[in-house]
């Protein structure tokens, strides 16, 4: 991998990016963690950046469940394809998720797994990108995506928890990771 490549692209662009480093292993299993993955005929993993969490999917999915990533960043998808040559990944935006389903012979999915920089979003991409998720999610399905301890009060990221409380059937919090470089949570949220 790549030394340093998520903190340079953080660099570049950080409203995209989001992260200075990778998620800790404690914030990749606490990610998959009562969501039901074992059981998901079919995982979307938004913003996987070079993978940390998406080994651990790769441990947790049974076999023959359909699961492809969805990188914006050149230089990352680069890297996450290198690092994964195996995985099926994307170089779009995640909004465009709904349309990559149907091309992929998909009608829904049951999981959908996001390191996605919610807070770092205008409500406009918020929504733009919630919407193809909600539309593409399973009934009973999980959405699950983290968030740093140190945002959780800007008004991005408090508008962000409304609109999933307000999108899904049920959303938990849970215990904060301290391990992870920030502290972070994880959103499980049920359709």
């Amino acid at each position: 991998m790549k030394k340093n490549l998520i903190f340079k692209q953080f660099i570049k662009n950080p409203a995209t990016i989001g992260a200075l480093c990778s998620s800790s292993p404690a914030l990749c299993r606490e990610m998959i963690a009562d969501i039901n993955i074992s059981w998901s005929r079919s995982v979307v993993e938004l913003g996987p950046g070079t993978g940390a969490i998406t080994g651990a999917i790769l441990e947790s999915i049974r076999p023959g469940s359909e699961f492809f990533a969805i990188e914006l960043d050149p230089a990352i998808y680069e890297e996450f394809k290198h690092r994964f040559p195996n995985v099926k990944i994307f170089n779009d935006s995640a909004s465009n998720m709904g349309k990559i389903i149907k091309k992929h012979g998909m009608e829904k999915v049951d999981t959908i797994i996001s390191g996605l920089p919610w807070a770092s979003f205008p409500h406009s991409l918020q929504r733009e990108i919630m919407h193809p998720i909600l539309d593409n999610l399973n009934d009973g399905g999980y959405f699950t995506t983290f968030a740093y301890i140190q945002g959780v009060f800007i008004p991005s990221a408090r508008r962000f928890r409304k609109f999933l409380s307000e999108s899904f059937s049920s959303v938990e919090t849970s215990r904060v990771i301290w391990s992870n470089l920030p502290p972070a949570f994880v959103y499980r949220c049920r359709k």
